[in-house]
């Protein structure tokens, strides 16, 4: 899936090439800088004219890390209950080249853009602590018979505290596509500011939730089964999760520019 939309990327910005080549006099005469805030965070980029018709992007966007701690919450395990929290956090950091293409030239500001953004590829992660007050033996590992499957064991007996860690992951190239208003400069020769805005999405594909195997040292995929064998009498809500988690493989992507030309 990541390739395929990636060769129909190159063949977009391609044919956009192409598209009025002979009016060559545009060809990266002008670079101006900008930048950006919306979804995909605080954007920095340098953009110039190829053609009437085509536009290049380049820079980089980023969602500063965002932490959320002490989220509270109960959990039950073979009959018996205990309580921990949630340490989580969230960041997003991205490169990006883009292509804009205006269909109708210089008679309106209308462009639809094709493109990648590469960068990290965890979006989040999380340490489930225990209570000091309740035994948690959280560490996950997997079962000697069966690695697919994760048992909670004691962690080291030097732990202060017990601890689960975990995280989502994504691609690391995310394939964008969108549409928009707006040009980097108005028309090559004039306006010295340009202000745009862009819809679109970044394909991340399906995202995959994972578990710190103590034992292995490593990250493992985790299953709506696996967080059921851990946390007893939450399987539809766990299984709502999962479900929602696979269906969302887009980043909705909106955002508003402004660049100046530097010459």
């Amino acid at each position: 899936m990541n390739k395929k939309i990636l060769f129909l990327v190159a063949a977009f910005a391609l044919v956009a090439t192409s598209a009025k080549a002979q009016d060559d006099k545009y060809l990266f005469n002008h670079l101006g800088a900008g930048i950006s805030l919306g979804t995909d965070g605080i954007g920095v980029e340098v953009a110039t004219p190829c053609t009437p018709y085509l536009g290049i992007r380049a820079g980089i966007s980023f969602i500063p890390k965002i932490s959320v701690n002490d989220i509270k919450f109960d959990y039950s395990r073979h009959g018996n209950d205990g309580s921990g929290k949630i340490d989580a956090s969230f960041k997003k950091i991205d490169g990006k080249l883009l292509f804009d293409v205006y269909p109708f030239a210089l008679k309106n500001s209308f462009h639809v853009t094709a493109g990648f953004f590469a960068g990290n590829n965890v979006l989040a992660t999380a340490k489930i602590w225990e209570d000091p007050a309740v035994p948690f033996d959280g560490y996950v590992v997997p079962e000697t018979d069966n690695p697919n499957n994760f048992v909670v064991e004691a962690g080291p007996s030097s732990a202060a505290r017990k601890s689960i860690k975990a995280r989502i992951k994504y691609w690391a190239v995310k394939p964008y596509i969108g549409i928009g208003f707006g040009r980097m400069f108005r028309t090559p020769d004039d306006s010295r500011i340009g202000v745009s805005c862009d819809l679109g999405v970044q394909f991340h594909g399906t995202p995959k939730v994972q578990a710190y195997t103590w034992e292995g040292k490593k990250y493992l995929d985790v299953t709506a089964g696996d967080v059921k064998s851990l946390l007893e009498g939450n399987e539809s809500t766990i299984d709502d999760v999962f479900k929602i988690k696979d269906a969302i493989i887009v980043y909705p992507v909106l955002n508003v520019r402004i660049t100046g030309r530097i010459f």
